[in-house]
C-alpha cells in the first residue's frame, strides 16, 4: 500500500519537518524550507534482522584490497580499495578532481572494466581530457546519463569493478521530487549508491563541489552515509594538491598524499617536503605532521613598524588567532614592543598549518624578522605556552629522523629524553630569544 506525505526540507543543511518552519532549528538558516512529497511503502511482512556473535564476527578474514597502482593513494586508503566501499572526494572548482578520477580509473582499468559516469561534461569534452593525460584504455566506458535508477539497472549487466560519478550534484532521483543538487536529491542518489556497491560489491567514487565554507555541497548527511571520505585541496597558484582523509572505515583518517599538477596530469610526490632555500630573515624550517607523516614546511613572516594606531596581524596557512596569541606571549615574555608592528606570516606550497608542534617555528620566524637574522639551516619543533615555556610535541623522534634524512643537521626542540648531535634544548621563549640575537 502506497502513501503521500508532505516534508519541509531545509535546503541549507537537510532538516526535516513535518510542519514548515521560517527560521531552520538546526542551522538557522532563514526562508530554506522546501515542501517536499514523498513517496512510503507501509510493508505487512517485516523481515526479521540477523544477529551474530561478535567472537564469530571478529574470526572474518580481512578483506581483499584493489590497489590504486598508486603508491600514495593507496596508503591513504588503508591499502587500497575495498569492495562495496563508497568514496566521496570533495574539491572546489578547477582542482583536478576529473582529472584525478579519469587517471585513477586508467589506473584501474587493468583489472577489468571501468564506467565513468559524467553529468558535467559531454562524452567529447572527456575524450579531449583524455587525450590530453595519455589515456587510451580499452576498458573505460563512459556516459553522460544522470538518472540514477536507470544507470543501476546498466550496471547490473556490465559488471564493472569500479564506477565514477562525476559528479554526484548533477545525477537525480525519478523517486522523489527536485532539482538535480537538491537536498533531497543528493542524499537519496547517494543512498541509492550506496545500498548498490555494498550489494554488488563493486566500489563507487562520488565526485562532489565544496561549498563557500569548504565543506561538501549538500546535506552533512551525505558524509555519514559514505565509507570514504576526501577532500582534495590545493592553490591555484601553486601545482601542489593534497588529498586529505577526513573519514574513513577502512583505514586511518588524517592520512594525506601530495600530488602534483603537470600539463600531462597529476604526478604523485613521495618526498614529503615544502621548503625552497632561502637565507632571508623571516625564514624558518618546522616539521608539520600529517596523519602518520612528518612534513618540511617553510614558514616566513615579515615584521614592519606600524604607521597606524591598531597594528595588523594576517597571516596565510595559519589561523591569525595563532599568530595573535604568539605575538602576545613575545611581548610579554620577552618585553618586546611587538604589539606596535604590523605581523605577516605565510606557509609556502599552500599547506595549513594547525600542529602545535609549528609554534616555535612561528616564533622563531617572527624574531628572526623583528631583528632581521637568519637562522640557518635549522629545522625548530615545540608547543608555546602561554607562559612562554617551550613544551614538548608528538611523535618527536619521527620529525628528527625526516629533518636529518633531509639533510639538516641543526635542530631545536623542547627539553626531551632525545638526544644526537646537531640538537639543541631549550626550555622557553628566552632561551630562543638569546639564540636568534646571539647566532651568527
Amino acid at each position: 500500500m502506497t502513501r503521500k506525505k508532505v516534508v519541509y526540507v531545509c535546503e541549507n543543511c537537510g532538516y526535516e519537518s513535518p510542519r514548515w518552519f521560517g527560521k531552520c532549528p538546526a542551522c538557522n538558516e532563514w526562508d530554506s524550507a522546501k515542501e517536499i512529497s514523498v513517496e512510503t511503502k507501509e510493508k505487512l511482512n517485516v523481515k526479521k534482522p540477523s544477529f551474530f556473535l561478535l567472537e564469530e564476527a571478529s574470526k572474518i578474514k580481512n578483506v581483499e584490497r584493489l590497489s590504486t597502482n598508486y603508491e600514495e593513494l593507496d596508503t591513504l586508503l588503508g591499502g587500497g580499495i575495498v569492495s562495496g566501499q563508497v568514496i566521496l572526494l570533495g574539491g572546489e572548482p578547477g582542482v583536478g578532481k576529473s582529472t584525478l578520477a579519469l587517471q585513477l580509473s586508467d589506473r584501474l582499468s587493468s583489472y577489468g572494466d571501468i564506467l565513468y559516469i559524467s553529468g558535467e561534461e559531454s562524452i567529447a569534452q572527456i575524450g579531449l581530457r583524455s587525450k590530453r593525460l595519455n589515456i587510451s584504455s580499452r576498458n573505460i566506458y563512459v556516459t553522460s546519463d544522470n538518472e540514477v535508477e536507470t544507470l543501476i539497472s546498466t550496471i547490473r549487466k556490465q559488471n564493472p569493478i569500479f564506477i565514477v560519478f562525476d559528479s554526484i550534484q548533477t545525477i537525480y532521483s525519478n523517486s522523489v521530487e527536485g532539482v538535480p543538487g537538491g537536498v533531497l536529491q543528493v542524499r537519496t542518489v547517494v543512498e541509492k549508491i550506496r545500498k548498490f556497491a555494498k550489494e554488488s560489491g563493486i566500489p563507487a567514487l562520488l565526485i562532489a563541489h565544496v561549498n563557500k565554507e569548504g565543506n561538501i555541497a549538500g546535506p552533512k548527511l551525505v558524509e555519514h552515509i559514505v565509507d570514504t571520505v576526501v577532500y582534495f585541496e590545493g592553490e591555484k597558484t601553486t601545482d601542489l594538491r593534497i588529498l586529505r582523509v577526513m573519514k574513513n572505515r577502512f583505514g586511518p583518517s588524517g592520512e594525506i598524499a601530495v600530488f602534483q599538477m603537470l600539463s600531462t596530469g597529476l604526478k604523485e610526490l613521495k618526498e614529503m617536503i615544502f621548503v625552497e632555500e632561502s637565507n632571508m630573515p623571516g625564514n624558518v624550517i618546522a616539521s608539520l605532521f600529517e596523519g602518520t607523516k612528518p612534513i618540511l614546511v617553510q614558514v616566513q613572516s615579515l615584521v614592519s613598524r606600524d604607521k597606524i594606531a591598531t597594528a595588523r596581524r594576517i597571516s596565510h596557512g595559519i589561523d591569525v588567532r595563532k599568530v595573535i596569541i604568539l605575538a602576545a606571549v613575545i611581548s610579554k615574555h620577552l618585553n618586546l614592543p611587538i604589539d606596535l608592528h604590523d605581523i605577516y606570516v605565510n606557509v609556502s606550497g599552500g599547506l595549513k598549518i594547525t600542529d602545535p608542534a609549528c609554534d616555535l617555528a612561528i616564533a622563531s620566524s617572527i624574531l628572526s624578522s623583528l631583528f632581521n637574522r637568519y637562522l640557518g639551516k635549522t629545522v625548530l619543533i615545540g608547543e608555546v605556552g602561554l607562559d612562554g615555556s617551550i613544551r614538548k610535541v608528538q611523535n618527536l623522534k619521527k620529525r628528527i629522523e625526516n629533518a636529518k634524512k633531509a639533510g639538516y643537521k641543526r635542530i631545536i626542540i623542547p627539553y626531551d629524553k632525545v638526544s644526537g648531535d646537531g640538537i639543541i634544548k631549550i626550555k622557553t621563549l628566552k632561551e630562543l630569544y638569546r639564540f636568534v640575537i646571539e647566532d651568527e
